[in-house]
């Protein structure tokens, strides 16, 4: 492993990484920096996530001269946000280096403002294809000075469909000028090898070769999930790991608003980027998202490329990748700067299940199936959360709220039914239903009708049974049968074999501050029977109301053909008495 202090980089640019609090070079770091500081072309092969910035930015960085007007480096990126991002970083990496003026310059940004810019001066220009055409056929950007042209992210301008920007902005490098091309890349496609072979000059090759290719300090998840409950299995995820900063991708920008508007309806703070958005938008975006304003950032592959924040804890592919590729790029996002990461896949079906085994192949590491948690952990944790919330209300209570627990008291209402109030008053624990609806149809089992002495007066409904059944008991929704909420009472039907489960522990619980008594109903057969006989009852209402419209109708026929019978027999006498 190299230390940042053996490599041929001055001590302003060591002070600032170390500020940054970096000590060792990544792989791509400690073999591409040497190498482009002696001057030679570079053609680097790595993924993201793995330092390129560094890689050639330091070297960028340290090339420049104080003093010129015009650029002497020039970065080309594939999108808006890797340009801000790189340019963030270079500011950081000379940060004590005196003179070295960084301008980004892409789309979406006025462009007379750029032009102010250049025309002060700088050292290196970091840009997108497109607005970089912009300004040289405008004449606002001149290459006369440009010693090192670096593109980042080759393949993906490529396939953003810029080959003939790169091809023109390489191609108007001034005639008998010796500049460096360096290249990095996490794909060589032949379109790549092209550009290599034409602009650059026998180039060393940097390769970070790993029988894998993610990253170690990423810990890799599946979970399957019945068809149409991801969002809900997404929120017990979010819930169960609750991590600081998530990244969650999808494949549409219409799955994006969906996801992002469903989250934020259930209180968590989710915010989106997809390629709709205006530059002064995703900007807005990115600041809420790196600030933890939104901790949850939902986006599309396109929009995502350049997203460069280390703190990112939690991946979640919702949808699944359109290939191999997207799915590291999508990974690389977190695990990031020595940090440990998680990157979870939601799937449902046989066919996914076939592209978790593809990616393993592909990536020579493997994906873990977890389970997601049951009701009852779901509630454990919300409960350990209430808790630790308690506690650190009760370091900082104000002198009105004390006031008012004395007043409480002094009225001989006892401390325990003071604190039990406010709980049951502020604990809402939520079981978010994630089980396959088939599954749920399908489910046959005989269940015995247990009887909780409070029902809708208490303001009982039936997902506070579950709820409490869940938490108490540890068992699942799933041996929860009907349940019939009444005014002062509520039927719950609990599958025969764990019937004395619920019995046992539920007896002399609290339900939303009541102390409740469970009994096995006494009354079940009689209330069946009259309930089949109503049914019964109102089925033979209904068969007797058609048998007697059948009757009615038949009988109208009957006298309609009489009628018409008679009033023939009647024209044939006339017609008769004519004849003769």
């Amino acid at each position: 492993m190299t230390n940042f202090n053996e490599l041929p980089i001055s001590n302003e640019i060591l002070k600032a990484v170390q500020e940054m609090g970096y000590e060792h070079a990544t792989q791509i770091q400690a073999e591409a920096i040497p190498l482009i500081m002696q001057g030679n072309d570079v053609l680097g092969r790595s993924n993201t996530g793995t330092g390129k910035t560094a890689a050639f930015g330091i070297p960028a960085i340290e090339h420049v001269e104080p003093g010129h007007k015009l650029p002497q480096a020039l970065i080309i990126c594939p999108t808006r946000e890797l340009v801000t991002q790189v340019a963030t970083e270079l500011r950081k990496f000379s940060k004590y280096k005196e003179g070295i003026k960084i301008v980004p310059i892409y789309g979406g940004q006025p462009i007379d403002r750029q032009i102010q810019l250049l025309k002060r001066g700088v050292g290196i220009v970091v840009g997108t294809p497109g607005r970089i055409m912009d300004h040289l056929n405008r004449r606002t950007l001149k290459l006369n000075e440009i010693d090192m042209v670096i593109l980042d992210e080759a393949d993906e301008m490529l396939n953003m469909g810029f080959k003939e920007d790169i091809e023109s902005i390489l191609s108007m490098m001034p005639d008998g000028r010796e500049h460096q091309t360096i290249l990095f890349s996490a794909t060589m496609p032949d379109a790549i090898m092209q550009i290599t072979k034409q602009f650059q000059k026998n180039p060393c090759e940097v390769e970070i070769k790993s029988a894998q290719r993610t990253i170690d300090t990423v810990e890799q998840i599946y979970y399957e999930v019945p068809r149409g409950k991801k969002t809900n299995a997404l929120r017990v995820l979010l819930n169960h790991y609750d991590p600081d900063l998530t990244m969650i991708f999808c494949n549409t920008k219409k799955m994006v608003d969906e996801l992002t508007d469903e989250l934020n309806n259930n209180d968590l703070k989710a915010i989106g980027l997809h390629g709709d958005m205006k530059q002064v938008v995703r900007t807005r975006v990115m600041e809420q998202f790196r600030t933890g304003n939104y901790p949850i950032l939902i986006a599309t592959d396109v929009a995502a490329r350049g997203i460069d924040v280390d703190n990112i804890e939690l991946v979640v592919n919702f949808d699944i990748p359109q290939d191999n590729e997207y799915y590291i790029h999508r990974i690389g996002r977190t695990g990031r700067a020595g940090r440990q990461g998680k990157a979870i896949t939601l799937i449902s079906g046989r066919k996914q299940r076939d592209f978790i085994k593809e990616i393993m192949h592909y990536t020579k590491t493997s994906i873990r199936k977890h389970v997601l948690p049951s009701n009852a952990q779901m509630l454990e944790a919300g409960r350990t959360a209430f808790i630790e919330s308690v506690k650190q209300a009760c370091d900082s209570i104000d002198q009105d709220s004390m006031d008012i627990a004395n007043e409480l008291m002094a009225e001989g209402i006892a401390i325990e039914n003071i604190i039990s109030a406010l709980i049951s008053m502020n604990y809402h624990p939520e079981v978010i239903d994630i089980e396959d609806d088939k599954k749920q149809a399908r489910r046959d089992f005989e269940t015995t009708p247990l009887k909780f002495d409070i029902g809708a007066s208490g303001g009982i409904q039936p997902g506070h049974i579950v709820c409490a059944i869940a938490e108490t008991t540890g068992l699942s929704s799933s041996v929860i049968g009907r349940i019939d909420v009444r005014a002062h009472f509520t039927i719950v039907g609990i599958a025969s074999d764990y019937s004395h489960v619920v019995l046992e522990k539920m007896n002399h619980t609290m339900i939303r501050g009541k102390d409740v008594t469970v009994v096995v109903d006494k009354k079940p057969k009689r209330r069946q029977e009259r309930e089949r006989k109503d049914r019964y009852e109102h089925k033979d209402k209904v068969s007797a109301f058609f048998d007697e419209e059948k009757k009615r109708g038949s009988r109208v026929s009957k006298t309609k053909g009489d009628k018409k019978t008679k009033e023939a027999r009647s024209r044939n006498s006339r017609r008769e008495r004519g004849n003769r």
